[in-house]
């Protein structure tokens, strides 16, 4: 194994002038000052969602004016902020459902590069849950739903997708809340890969949840790695609203092993506690963000719960932590979690008269992270105005990525900035012996050969990675290894999809990512 793999000697040489920065920096590799800010051109400009796609490229989703009503809009940049000008000719793009609002809320990339965004599109009476999905190249793609559109009422009046997240067989998944006649419930939809609904879902592809005393609305979905759906969001108890998290099972019904219903509720306080964001560690363990009212003011809040839904009394004690950045509200919008296991909360904090950008790290205790940022915490402003992190990610070589929308002038325009997290020191070095590549073959049937070298004893952990970065299969957690030269056999599932993935050989200082083809 004597020579580096280009692809990995280019990020090696691509993390130099960062590698050494105070983790929770702004990374000035991206658009020299570590943030960008887009405008579509006739008015609010409002980015919702990030995902990165394997070659590092940034996705972000949300809406953008056409100077009358909102349309689905999408921007993509390159690895250094610019925008891709291979992705729509400019490196956005907008897509109008009607002649009414249509908004997007999530994103999500399949394994083919393709991109789906979903939110909800008003019928001119009420909204219906809306996905859209594109071509690599920005186009809508004309095999999804004949038009590259779909649109589904679920309840009796207003229904509006919030999240999108990918099946490992294909199926789309999104959740949000839909109105029952009298008050809103968690609502989901699944969709099979032609844009159709799924009948095999409850029955006619749609399926919501009443947690009983009021409004409930879901707002971010995950899937386990059984298959399993956890949807994330808040209920009314009667007074206000808690933390609300289901679980279903594949078929859509109430996993009933959890929590005994399916359903479990937090409060944080006597006051509001709106649930964001879900995401699941790699020990199964389910992370919920959000932000809960003190009084007037709001702050970040964390739940960690167990795989049966009980709360985590491991975590800061009572399975609960709250995180003030100042004496204004701070509301935290997105969650996710690194192979570290540390906890990344995304969202925005109103520091003096407007808000800025705020990132939060944690522990696996709850503690927060004092390597990040001195105090764990860290704010950004573009402008003079009310700057608003709505959704993070986190790239495969570390890096974080944190889209929302800022006023730079008079309108709000999208804004993405990207920090440094500290993982992207590599300690382990990946050569080859007689240019033999990497993992072989590549692209896989289902079984390859993953070769590697240590330059130190490590304790490491290999994970096959969608493209969103979520874990489909673990081959190696937490095994002690020597230093020197590993050969190990790397077995896909056969039910797993064809595309794209990533092989993430991690220890404790450091991670990289190799792309693979199924």
């Amino acid at each position: 194994m004597k020579h580096l793999n280009p692809i990995l000697t280019a990020l090696f040489l691509a993390l130099g002038t960062t590698i050494f920065a105070q983790p929770g920096n702004l990374d000035g590799d991206f658009d020299a000052d570590g943030k960008v800010t887009t405008d579509f051109g006739t008015g609010d400009d409002l980015g919702q969602s990030v995902a990165i796609q394997p070659d590092g490229r940034i996705v972000v989703a949300g809406s953008a004016s056409n100077g009358t009503n909102k349309d689905f809009a999408v921007a993509r940049y390159n690895t250094d902020g610019t925008l891709d000008n291979s992705f729509s000719v400019d490196g956005k793009v907008t897509a109008p459902f009607g002649t009414s609002d249509d908004i997007g809320q999530s994103v999500a990339i399949q394994p083919d590069g393709k991109i789906l965004v979903a939110g909800y599109s008003n019928n001119g009476t009420d909204n219906d849950f809306a996905v859209a999905r594109y071509n690599t190249d920005g186009t809508l793609d004309n095999s999804f739903s004949v038009d590259g559109k779909a649109t589904t009422a679920v309840g009796m009046g207003d229904d509006r997708g919030q999240s999108v997240a990918l099946q490992p067989d294909g199926r789309i998944v999104v959740a949000g809340y839909a109105h029952n006649g009298v008050d809103q419930d968690f609502a989901l939809a699944r969709y099979n890969t032609d844009g159709t609904l799924d009948n095999s879902f409850s029955a006619d592809g749609k399926v919501t949840t009443d947690f009983g005393m009021g409004h409930d609305y879901g707002r971010s979905v995950a899937f386990q790695p059984d298959g399993k759906i956890l949807v994330a969001g808040y209920a009314n108890n009667g007074t206000d609203d808690d933390f609300a998290l289901a679980r279903y099972n594949t078929n859509g019904t109430l996993d009933s092993s959890f929590s005994a219903d399916g359903k479990v509720t937090t409060p944080f306080g006597t006051d509001d506690n709106y649930g964001t964001s879900v995401a699941i560690q790699l020990d199964g363990r389910v992370v919920v963000a959000g932000f809960s009212f003190i009084g007037t003011d709001s702050d970040f809040a964390l739940a960690r719960y167990n795989v049966d839904g009980s709360l985590d009394n491991s975590f800061n004690v009572d399975g609960k932590v709250t995180t003030a950045f100042g004496t204004g509200g701070d509301v935290g919008y997105s969650v996710a979690v690194q192979q570290d296991g540390k906890i990344i909360v995304a969202g925005f904090s109103f520091i003096g008269t407007d808000g800025d950008f705020a990132l939060a790290r944690y522990n696996m205790d709850g503690t927060l992270d004092n390597s990040f940022s001195i105090d764990g915490k860290v704010t950004t402003t573009f402008g003079t105005g009310v700057d608003r992190g709505n959704s993070v990610a986190i790239q495969p070589d570390g890096r974080i990525v944190v889209a929302g929308y800022a006023y730079i002038s008079a309108e709000p325009d999208f804004a993405v900035a990207r920090y440094i997290s500290g993982l992207d020191i590599g300690v382990i070095e990946f050569s080859l012996t007689d240019n033999a590549p990497l993992i072989f073959p590549n692209p896989i049937d289902n079984h390859a050969t993953l070769e590697y070298t240590l330059q130190n004893a490590e304790t490491i952990s290999i994970h096959l990675l969608d493209i969103q970065g979520k874990t489909v299969q673990t081959f190696i957690e937490g095994q002690d290894q020597a230093a020197g030269e590993h050969r190990m056999s790397i077995d896909l599932p056969e039910a797993l999809p064809s595309g794209t993935y990533l092989i993430a050989i991690s220890s404790p200082m450091g991670k990289l990512t190799v792309q693979v083809v199924k």
